[in-house]
């Protein structure tokens, strides 16, 4: 088991505005490894009070299968429910509760990886998230 940080969760790494009250945030973690059960792949910084609206993800590896999911430290599958991903899926939508969720405290986007199965490492995982952030 590792966890593994993507470039929109590094230290130091803050997200940028888009527009009043929206910000975005881009994210790649490059697939080097090989990924393993319990793997945890940190992709984007969350602060507090923040309350996401959009998450967008894929890969790009070329014989990458996984079972995961997509949430937070505090719920593995708060954006996607255990699901399968295969090569030349694309680019994905999460699913945003009803009810938003809004973090008291910071975190990150998370993929939780259950079951990985890669012939070859290489390529890379990507994510875009779109949130509300308070002022303060």
């Amino acid at each position: 088991m590792a966890t593994l940080t993507a470039s929109a969760a590094q230290a130091g790494v803050q997200p940028k505005g888009l527009r009043v009250g929206l910000v975005g945030v881009r994210s790649t973690l490059s697939l080097g490894v090989s990924l393993s059960a319990g793997d945890v792949l940190q992709m984007c910084k969350i602060p507090a009070g923040t309350t996401p609206v959009y998450l967008q993800y894929g890969t790009n590896s070329p014989s990458l299968h996984l079972l995961f999911e997509i949430g937070d430290g505090i719920v593995a599958g708060r954006y996607r429910s255990m699901a399968t991903y295969s090569l030349g899926q694309g680019m994905l939508v999460a699913s945003i509760p009803v009810s938003p969720y809004v973090y008291s405290a910071d975190d990150t986007i998370d993929v939780v990886i259950s079951l990985a199965t890669v012939a070859s490492p290489g390529g890379a995982f990507y994510m875009n998230a779109i949130f509300s952030m308070d002022a303060t």
